[in-house]
């Protein structure tokens, strides 16, 4: 299928932290709510790639809004990898060849190893991990975990879903998955690798 661009669509168009330039991994984006609202601020997805563990069916059960968002991603020219396991995404067959400039992970519930995906960094490239920053969530140090994968903080910036028109965060497992959760007290942790 032709992607949706226009030559419109060719100038750099910015949302917060993130440019319509960026080649951008979006690592586990529960119903894809932020990867669409990018699409939609871009004109554009082509160049982002869109990741996620489920099968598409599973994905439907858990979030029925991903199938509508998934289908604009693609419509758009977004690389959607399915079946994917966070961890070994250096890897993978379809990005061990790619570097980008931008790794989102917002609200990560499962462990994840920043080391693995630094390596698909390009020169100058951030991770970017939005994350709740009270009790008990506090603890999962974020900073240390950047910081034992060799990646340095270049700030911390407040997230607030306002910035990001349609993102819902969601659950993402059990029979609630389809939920969002409270984020009053939430920052994104931008990193960058030496």
């Amino acid at each position: 299928m032709e992607s949706k661009v226009s030559v419109d669509d060719k100038a750099e168009k910015w949302i917060k932290h993130y440019s319509s330039s960026h080649k951008i991994l979006l690592v586990g984006k529960g119903d894809f709510s932020f990867s669409a609202c990018l699409t939609e601020a871009f004109g554009s997805a082509s160049n982002m790639v869109a990741t996620f563990l489920d099968s598409k069916e599973t994905l439907g059960e858990k979030h029925p809004t991903a199938v509508t968002n998934l289908k604009k991603l693609e419509d758009y020219g977004c690389n959607i990898v399915r079946g994917l396991v966070a961890y070994p995404m250096s890897q993978h067959p379809l990005l061990n060849l790619k570097t980008f400039d931008r790794i989102v992970f917002n609200f990560p519930h499962a462990g994840f190893l920043l080391s693995k995906h630094s390596k698909l960094l390009t020169k100058g490239g951030e991770v970017h991990v939005t994350h709740k920053t009270a009790h008990p969530f506090s603890m999962w140090e974020i900073e240390k975990l950047a910081k034992e994968a060799g990646l340095h903080l270049v700030e911390e910036v407040y997230f607030t879903t306002r910035d990001y028109s349609g993102y819902e965060n969601k659950r993402g497992y059990g029979y609630r998955s389809n939920d969002t959760f409270p984020v009053r007290q939430r920052s994104t942790f931008k990193f960058y690798k030496r």
